[in-house]
């Protein structure tokens, strides 16, 4: 027997035995727990799944970046920036 299966039987054994301290509300209880746990995360799952299902469809969506031409001089003003002087 190796060390895993060693821990595995001891593992159990512990849980048998606190299965069996207590009441049936208890275990009740602890069961009902973890089916509520098991819920949530298949629920935050498929949350996360939905998210980037959406944000795939956003950046289709939105196609290439638009690339944008450096101007160092203008014309004119730029309308807006310096009211009063317009």
């Amino acid at each position: 027997m190796d060390s895993r299966m060693a821990a595995a039987a001891l593992g159990r054994q512990g849980g048998l035995a606190r299965a069996r301290r207590l009441s049936a509300d208890e275990r009740r209880r602890v069961a009902s727990l973890g089916g509520q746990a098991r819920r949530r995360s298949i629920e935050v799952a498929a949350r996360i799944e939905r998210n980037l299902q959406y944000a795939a469809a956003v950046r289709d969506l939105a196609g290439g970046t638009a690339t944008v031409a450096r101007v160092t001089r203008l014309r004119t003003r730029l309308p807006g920036i310096y009211p009063g002087r317009d």
